[in-house]
Parts: structure tokens; C-alpha cells; sequence
């Protein structure tokens, strides 16, 4: 992902967006989301960057890297940017500190 482009942040997409799962709180698999209209039918995706273990919500359909679906009140437009689904804050910092001992 382009480190320069602006994400809806994880936060924005679940309270301006009105982010839904499936009841199971599990993603939307295809079968669940083809009768609802497409602008509010998200993609969740991994980044296919290891050095990126974020998860990104992408508006519509997508097959590359998908996780699954997630449903919003709000419908996306054309200019909708991508959001961060998951924010992958964990440090690989511990990692390294272990190898120093």
C-alpha cells in the first residue's frame, strides 16, 4: 500500500460508516452480501506486504487478498477511499531485544 495515501482511519469507518458484520462476528462471506446493494458492500483485505500487517476495508468487490465482507448503513461513492479495518500496532521491537539477550 501507497504510504502516502490517506486511509479512512479504523475508528472513522466504524462510527461515521456503521460498519456490520455477520451476527457470528465472523466477515460476510459472498453468498451473504450479493443481495444488498453494492455501495455498501466492503472487501476486507490483507495489505500482501509482511512488512504491513494491517487490514484494509475496500469499497465493493475485490478477490486479491480478501478476508471477506462487511456491510455499512452509509453507502460509498466514486471518491470513497479505502479504510483500515485492523491497525496492526504490535512492536516486532520484542522480537529483536530477545535476540540481544
Amino acid at each position: 500500500m501507497n504510504s502516502d495515501y490517506k486511509f479512512i482511519s479504523e475508528d472513522d469507518f466504524e462510527r461515521i460508516w456503521g460498519v456490520k458484520k455477520h451476527p457470528s462476528g465472523d466477515f460476510f462471506q459472498h453468498k451473504d452480501v450479493i443481495a444488498h446493494p453494492l455501495n455498501c458492500v466492503w472487501t476486507v483485505v490483507e495489505s500482501g506486504d509482511d512488512a504491513d500487517g494491517n487490514w484494509y476495508a475496500s469499497p465493493g468487490y475485490h478477490v486479491v487478498n480478501k478476508l471477506g465482507y462487511v456491510l455499512t448503513s452509509k453507502p460509498w461513492d466514486d471518491i470513497t477511499q479505502d479504510a483500515i479495518y485492523f491497525l496492526d500496532d504490535m512492536d516486532d521491537d520484542s522480537s529483536d531485544a530477545e535476540e540481544n539477550v
